[in-house]
């Protein structure tokens, strides 16, 4: 299986998760979401993805800043990090399991995320 060109990595179980799986269905094969989690338990294909991906961005959804600081516990490099919150000037609960009240929100971040990664894809 052939790595991704961008491979996104987040929050597990968080609003940036949501965000990136939405984001996900414009953006194609050339971007995958390489869970943080798989990459701990040493799982061949994330690991993989995360190493072979020619960029990596982190996505956080809040001020937590969650996925980051499990990048950089675990030794990940990444490329870019990109803070949701802080990016679009809105609050986003640091949600773990998020509901529907969020959707605004998610559709909102999900919009920016697709560009930014476009404008990534663009450059490679």
């Amino acid at each position: 299986m052939k790595a991704p060109k961008v491979c996104i990595i987040v929050c597990e179980d968080s609003l940036s998760e949501l965000v990136a799986r939405e984001s996900l269905k414009e953006l194609g094969s050339d971007v995958a979401l390489c869970p943080l989690s798989e990459d701990a338990a040493e799982v061949r294909g994330p690991t993989n993805n995360t190493k072979n991906a020619e960029y990596v961005v982190v996505v956080d959804s809040c001020s937590e800043e969650c996925g980051k600081k499990r990048a950089k516990a675990l030794g990940v490099h990444y490329d870019e990090h990109l803070n949701l919150e802080k990016a679009l000037g809105i609050k986003m609960p640091c949600s773990k399991k998020p509901s529907v009240e969020v959707v605004d929100d998610v559709g909102l971040a999900a919009v920016h995320l697709v560009e930014r990664v476009k404008a990534i894809l663009e450059k490679l």
